[in-house]
């Protein structure tokens, strides 16, 4: 009967404390992944804006040396960026009119390539018939109608959807002017707390992610803007149509890890097919694009990336997944910078650098200054933004 208490975890105490603290662990995790996916506009629309502040900064620097206000240097870059972006888009709208007006011949020419294709399943049916018995198959046609109520609503959730993304993309430049233009301000307020709760070494930590994190995304920016100028040229070389839009396109999908190369390939080749007379052009298109992506993937990447933040491919796949079924598209584009983001905080606590190293090696401090001045010259002024008295 004594025993009978031998099932209770008063007997191990470490046990259940452990068990406690996993279930705890389980909680704030699911709460974290909860607050993630209710507040996904707000996320995504913040996340955009720090990366993009993070690549533009060293611009911003650059224009401050020669003696330019911040705040000044911040809209003259992010306008720069504008008009290159506006260049694109402007194009872009001229060559959509042109789609427009060439629809008729693409449409007889899918057409064509319908009544192939049903002739095939034709032979295919036919021969289905023959090995099943007619009293074994079932055919529904199923006829579609739509109300005009319904249509009218669906235009109006279009046209809600629309106005709501152009908001939240007007968005993107405005906080990063201001992430730009009050940087100061605010990695002074980050240092001072940070040095209320961890001394200097949390300032200097927060200082080198901040470096990290800068140089990967303007490597990142550097690469997605070359690969959308080269491909852009080599479509017009080629005489492919649309060619302001499928380039700038094959250089987001840089940021979308595998299923970017096929995202920007097959619109470029559907393309080569339709206006082409001849499948050649199809054929140049994609052996256009392997070269493309083969000098993205191992010469441009690693050359101007290099091995800023190390993540393993199945990390990569993984955040991917993770990313794109929480935000959807946002999350997909959004979901390297992140993970990588991730792992350079992660990686420098003891607590939880194992599971880092999840992730991908562990990625390299960043490289002193030459000039003292300008070593942890952030937290230096981060210092002085927060009013604390350097340390003796």
């Amino acid at each position: 009967m004594a025993s009978s208490g031998a099932f209770t975890t008063g007997t191990s105490p470490a046990l259940g404390g452990a068990l406690r603290s996993r279930a705890l662990v389980v909680l704030g995790t699911a709460a974290v992944v909860g607050l993630l996916w209710a507040g996904k506009v707000l996320f995504v629309t913040f996340f955009f804006a720090l990366f993009l502040s993070f690549a533009l900064h060293p611009f911003v620097e650059l224009l401050e040396k020669i003696r330019i206000p911040r705040g000044l240097a911040a809209l003259v870059v992010l306008l720069l960026l504008g008009t290159l972006i506006g260049f694109f888009i402007f194009n872009a709208l001229d060559q959509a009119q042109d789609f427009a007006r060439d629809w008729p011949a693409y449409e007889r020419k899918v057409q064509g390539f319908t009544t192939r294709a049903q002739g095939l399943f034709s032979k295919l049916e036919e021969g289905t018939r023959r090995l099943f018995p007619e009293g074994d198959r079932s055919v529904r046609s199923v006829k579609l109608e739509e109300g005009v109520l319904e249509s009218v609503g669906r235009v109006v959730l279009q046209v809600r959807t629309v106005l709501s993304l152009l908001l939240y993309t007007a968005a993107v430049p405005m906080l990063a002017f201001f992430m730009l233009k009050d940087r100061e301000k605010y990695a002074g307020a980050i240092g001072r707390i940070l040095r209320r709760r961890g001394g200097r070494a949390a300032s200097d930590f927060a200082v080198g992610v901040a470096r990290v994190l800068s140089g990967y995304v303007l490597g990142e920016l550097f690469v997605i803007l070359i690969t959308a100028c080269v491909t852009t040229a080599g479509l017009l070389v080629l005489r492919v149509p649309y060619s302001y839009v499928l380039g700038p396109l094959a250089g987001l999908c840089v940021l979308v890890p595998y299923v970017g190369v096929i995202l920007s390939t097959t619109p470029a080749f559907l393309v080569a097919i339709l206006a082409g007379d001849q499948p050649i052009l199809a054929v140049k298109v994609i052996a256009f694009y392997s070269v493309v992506q083969f000098l993205e993937g191992n010469v441009l990447t690693p050359f101007i990336v290099g091995g800023r933040v190390r993540l393993h491919p199945l990390a990569v796949l993984v955040a991917f997944l993770f990313w794109g079924v929480l935000w959807g598209v946002p999350g997909a584009i959004l979901a390297v910078p992140l993970t990588a983001t991730i792992k350079v905080v992660a990686e420098r606590f003891d607590r939880f650098a194992p599971w880092a190293a999840l992730l991908g090696d562990r990625t390299p401090d960043p490289e002193p200054e030459e000039d003292e001045e300008k070593v942890g010259g952030e937290a230096a002024e981060a210092v002085r933004a927060g009013g604390d008295e350097p340390e003796a």
